[in-house]
């Protein structure tokens, strides 16, 4: 990796940080959907940083980290099963979206299962896609103690 793409894979790996306890708080907000009355306002807020935050750095490591990944390894397949997590991400994102939104300020109990369905699953999969994303792409990163 040369100089640029390791200072671009750094800043990445930084926004990754950053939005790791958002990550965390998906799970948290379902958790939270466990008793009526069901206040959707958490599950909206949360949906507002997720669309901001979120999938503004999802799709920042695929035009920016994929492409560095795909020079070091030697080609676009070692980096699809990641570029198919950044999108499978976005489709939930805008699944929970949708179902928020057609949804009145007190749902019942089954609108909230829907609800939880869709955190707890988002969850599993950017829990997944951090691991693999550690593991493979911010590895690739050289120490910053090394000389």
């Amino acid at each position: 990796m040369n100089a640029a793409d390791i200072a671009t894979a750094r800043r990445l790996y930084a926004e990754h940080r950053e939005v790791g306890p958002l990550v965390e708080q998906v799970r948290t907000v379902a958790d939270a959907l466990n008793l009526p009355p069901y206040d959707l306002g958490p599950v909206r807020a949360l949906l507002d940083d997720l669309e901001v935050r979120l999938l503004a750095h999802e799709r920042a490591e695929e035009a920016e980290l994929l492409p560095i990944m795909a020079r070091a390894l030697g080609g676009a397949e070692s980096t699809s099963g990641l570029s198919r997590t950044h999108a499978e991400i976005d489709h939930q994102i805008g699944r929970l979206r949708r179902t928020v939104d057609d949804l009145v300020e007190q749902a019942d109990a089954e609108d909230v299962t829907d609800v939880r369905r869709l955190l707890y699953g988002l969850s599993a999969i950017l829990r997944l896609h951090n691991a693999q994303e550690e593991e493979g792409a911010f590895s690739l990163l050289p120490d910053p103690q090394a000389p």
